[in-house]
């Protein structure tokens, strides 16, 4: 997910370039009060014109109680384009609930929940209270919460947080943000590398996110994507191992045997449900899946 300000009329001209699987068109923390209303116009007409960007087309909105967020919503679900709204400090499943209202009200039935392309929404977790209340605000939304995503920065200044390079101080947040998202059928998106120049740190941050079991990650600067990209699908080496799980796994199921070697490695259920994973992010990002017959894996 790539963040674009809502005012830089540079930076959203370069969005439709982007690789990015989503640009956010930020009419939050880029934007100043006073420009709100010229930012929320700007972001209007780019998601009712007839360019878009090659990714999923997401605005996000100023938070719940701001006293911005009636405007932005009513302006921007009514654009063309919009795939997806990320909703701010997502602290409490009522803020779901009046976004929810809006979409009903405002939205084609398309984009209805039970539409044929339901508007999604990323639930930005950025407190105390948000994490603590994680589990219902996962269960709200009405099958358009699509992804619970860690903001980092406001976690850690609502939580009194001292963020290091290393990021142990927020291993649990973010475990308990991934656990929760995949308990209830949701993405985890992590945090933000505000390293933008150091690749090296970005590669870091893009390997333990993925470790940890996350989904995607946001990016504030397009450099950053390419990186992102490769850091979060799978290598061929992966890739091929899992299809050789594949055909093994539902071979032997079929002869009546539960766990087996290999390659050297014991392989069972849980096993498999991993290689499926994988293939499912492979094919997502538009790797070459290989061909491997039953006499490819036999003992």
């Amino acid at each position: 997910m790539l963040y674009v300000p809502g005012s830089n009329s540079r930076m959203l001209e370069k969005a439709f370039a982007s690789p990015a699987d989503s640009v956010s068109y930020d009419l939050e923390d880029s934007v100043s009060p006073g420009k709100k209303a010229e930012a929320r116009r700007i972001v209007a007409e780019l998601l009712d014109g007839e360019r878009r960007v090659k990714g999923e087309v997401m605005a996000r909105i100023n938070a719940v109680g701001t006293g911005f967020e009636q405007d932005d919503v009513d302006t921007i679900l009514r654009t063309r384009h919009v795939e997806a709204i990320a909703l701010p400090k997502t602290n409490h499943p009522d803020h779901l609930a009046w976004l929810v209202s809006r979409i009903k009200q405002l939205c084609p039935p398309e984009k209805q929940a039970n539409g044929s392309n339901p508007l999604r929404i990323i639930g930005m977790i950025e407190s105390a209270e948000a994490m603590v209340g994680i589990r219902e605000i996962a269960r709200a939304g009405e099958g358009h919460l699509n992804a619970l995503l860690f903001a980092a920065e406001d976690y850690c200044a609502d939580v009194g947080i001292t963020r290091t390079a290393e990021r142990t101080e927020l291993l649990y947040p973010r475990s308990q943000l991934v656990t929760t998202a995949k308990a209830f059928g949701l993405q985890a998106i992590d945090l933000v590398c505000v390293d933008y120049k150091d690749e090296e740190a970005l590669r870091r941050e893009c390997e333990e996110g993925r470790r940890l079991g996350f989904d995607g990650k946001q990016a504030i600067h397009p450099a950053q994507v390419d990186i992102i990209h490769s850091a979060y699908s799978p290598s061929e080496a992966a890739v091929r191992h899992a299809a050789r799980v594949q055909v093994s796994f539902e071979m032997n199921d079929r002869l009546g045997k539960g766990s087996y070697s290999l390659d050297g490695k014991m392989i069972d259920a849980p096993v498999y449900k991993q290689g499926l994973r994988v293939l499912l992010k492979a094919r997502a990002a538009g790797m070459a899946i290989p061909e491997i017959s039953e006499d490819d894996v036999k003992a």
